[in-house]
């Protein structure tokens, strides 16, 4: 997937859009929604403001992590496959599920999803991919039925899923991502966690001018910048006009 298109597409999943988050008090779960773990309160409290939280709303989807008995992979899934526990080996390979049901990650052969689960890519993965028996070897597949990890897109060097741990923070987990791609003095983050998102300033969180804040499993964290949309013509070298003569 071209890098550009990727990052647009993983910032939307992990934000929504504007229509599906409303200031309402709850809002009605969806059959797919993930189970909250976590749950946040509709409002600012003193310790989301103390961690640098400047805005928080009822959220209704699109997820990236689904609850469904059958666990069953969909188009759109996002899915990541991690090749650990032998050097030289080590790889991590994400992308989307398309439309034909297949995952397609550069460097594997095209993997069937259709009525499949994560458990059973994980154990054709290493002849898609060509990856020897090898002793120490281990096939990670995280993706939307995962229930032990959390994941950051958006204007990160690294995105992905990545593996949560009860002491993690919200700074920690971007830096673990890489760190942020550009300088975005603008830039906020976006958290969700299942039918809030939690609206961040990037500057303060990785300043560390805040108090820490505890990320959870299933919490989908985005980067992006907020932009000045108004005119401004010094910005194109075109110079202010003369003022008039009186």
């Amino acid at each position: 997937m071209n890098r550009s298109l990727f990052i647009a597409a993983l910032a939307v999943a992990l934000c929504g859009c504007a229509s599906n988050v409303t200031e309402v008090a709850e809002l009605e779960r969806m059959r797919d929604a993930p189970p909250v773990v976590g749950q946040l309160p509709l409002e600012l409290t003193p310790e989301l403001r103390a961690a640098g939280a400047v805005e928080i709303a009822a959220y209704n989807g699109p997820w990236l992590f689904r609850h469904d008995k059958l666990r069953r992979l969909h188009e759109g899934d996002l899915m990541q496959v991690d090749v650990v526990g032998v050097p030289g080996l080590e790889r991590s390979y994400l992308e989307y599920i398309n439309e034909e049901l297949m995952w397609t990650p550069e460097g594997v052969q095209p993997v069937k999803c259709r009525r499949r689960t994560q458990e059973i890519v994980a154990r054709e993965f290493p002849s898609r991919a060509r990856i020897p028996q090898t002793p120490g070897l281990r096939i990670r597949v995280l993706g939307p039925y995962s229930t032990d990890c959390f994941v950051v897109g958006g204007e990160v060097k690294k995105h992905g899923f990545y593996l949560w741990r009860d002491d993690m923070t919200l700074r920690q987990a971007l830096l673990n991502a890489g760190g942020v791609r550009r300088e975005m003095p603008a830039g906020k983050i976006y958290l969700v966690r299942g039918d809030r998102q939690v609206t961040f300033l990037l500057h303060n969180v990785l300043n560390g001018t805040t108090q820490p804040f505890l990320i959870k499993p299933l919490d989908a964290i985005s980067v992006m910048e907020t932009v000045d949309m108004k005119f401004d013509a010094r910005k194109l070298g075109i110079p202010p006009p003369q003022p008039r003569e009186k």
